[in-house]
């Protein structure tokens, strides 16, 4: 058994451990929109991991293009973004949308660089875009992040895919370094979300900003993941486990103080 199975292993047991909360939190009485969404989410995303946890199993080391693990992934992003949506639309956050939009654009290239499977990276861009679009246009109505966040997530994202398209064209001596420039930057971010919304979530402020915090470190979580692999990618495996229970909490959260 590899370190990837053991590490799916876990992912599924946190998984599970997360649904039946998101159930008992239905079961309370106050059934908000947005956690019947995050429970359906977490369903698929549990479904999406026995099956290719099974399929490792069973056929170890095996590449399959298009499964239907991927079809569990695009209903995470998808209903994940249907619970943002359960909030008012933003009006004034065209640009912010647009940039995220152009944003995923840029992550779907460079997927299709790596993997060269058209349809599997589209769809799930697709998906993927409706949920970091929606997350962004809800950041902006919230003000939940302020103005020099802002700026440094403008000039992180476009450093981030300049260096990761120049790593295709530069000598190979330079590969490493490089790459090692964006694994770094792709952590460091993850890191300050994940501690961000850990230390709303503890405090008195506003519970939809601890729901955003939470859902913005999964989203950037989840970009580490798909830039990632070997042991970087379980490392971004683990951290967008982590964010499961904090969107959960968050949720809680947001439902005690309704």
């Amino acid at each position: 058994m590899n370190a990837e199975v053991v590490f799916n292993l876990f992912f599924t047991a946190i998984l599970l451990l997360v649904f039946l909360g998101a159930l008992r939190l239905l079961e309370s009485g106050k059934r908000e929109a947005r956690t019947v969404f995050f429970a359906f989410a977490v369903a698929s995303v549990l479904l999406s991991n026995l099956y290719w946890l099974a399929y490792d199993i069973l056929r170890p080391g095996t590449r399959m293009p298009f499964a239907a693990n991927e079809i569990g992934e695009w209903a995470l992003f998808l209903l994940l973004g249907a619970a943002l949506h359960t909030q008012s639309e933003v009006p004034s956050a065209k640009r912010e949308v647009f940039c995220a939009a152009l944003f995923t654009a840029a992550n779907v290239a460079l997927w299709i660089a790596w993997s060269g499977e058209w349809i599997q990276d589209v769809l799930t861009g697709a998906a993927f875009g409706y949920f970091l679009c929606s997350l962004v246009a809800q950041i902006k109505l919230a003000e939940v992040f302020p103005a020099w966040e802002w700026r440094l997530f403008g000039i992180s994202c476009p450093v981030l895919v300049a260096m990761q398209t120049a790593i295709f064209f530069i000598p190979e001596p330079v590969k490493q370094p490089l790459d090692l420039f964006c694994y770094c930057l792709l952590f460091t971010v993850a890191a300050v979300l994940l501690i961000r919304a850990f230390q709303t979530l503890r405090s008195s402020g506003q519970p939809s900003s601890a729901v955003l915090e939470a859902f913005a470190a999964f989203a950037w979580a989840s970009i580490t993941q798909y830039m990632s692999s070997g042991w970087f990618y379980i490392a971004a495996l683990v951290l967008s486990t982590l964010c499961f229970p904090l969107m959960l909490l968050a949720l809680r959260k947001e439902v005690a103080a309704g």
